[in-house]
């Protein structure tokens, strides 16, 4: 499995996807273009990863204490230099995405052309950090926003 070690983001109008490019371990470029379907199936699942992390409590509102999370995780985001992608890098159009889930992290395992898998791997944080840009690229797109919850959205309304 390879280890991609920094991600960056963008929606592209033309092709109405998710341009996620990485950096493998080795120091390649890859390019993976996340559909509306698979964002829509996958946004989900790692929201719901997040809501089963906390811990329940009768003195706070559960949809309040993720959404203060959310922020926190935002706020303390350093922005980096984008990825950039070559002409010749690999470009993967994933038709699915395997996800590994543990109480401090999350795995996104994503198919690479040679029956190898690359794999993104993201504590509680940095998932948050990621959702919060992935939200943002759904918005640039006018993809239905149903998929978020409203803890996220919550979130959301806070921002500068």
């Amino acid at each position: 499995m390879v280890q991609l070690t920094k991600v960056t983001c963008i929606y592209s109008e033309i092709e109405d996807r998710i341009r996620m490019s990485a950096i493998m371990k080795e120091g390649e470029p890859v390019v993976f273009w996340l559909t509306q379907r698979l964002c829509c199936r996958l946004v989900p699942t790692l929201t719901a990863h997040l809501e089963q992390s906390v811990l329940r409590s009768t003195l706070l509102d559960t949809g309040l204490l993720l959404s203060c999370q959310q922020r926190d995780a935002e706020w303390h985001h350093k922005p980096s230099e984008p990825v950039n992608y070559r002409e010749a890098s690999l470009l993967i159009l994933p038709e699915k995405v395997d996800l590994s889930f543990s109480a401090e992290s999350v795995g996104v395992s994503l198919p690479l052309n040679n029956e190898e898998d690359a794999l993104m791997k993201m504590s509680l944080q940095e998932l948050r950090q990621w959702l919060a840009i992935v939200y943002r690229q759904f918005q640039n797109a006018c993809w239905p926003m149903d998929v978020w919850p409203d803890w996220f959205t919550l979130a959301e309304s806070g921002r500068n």
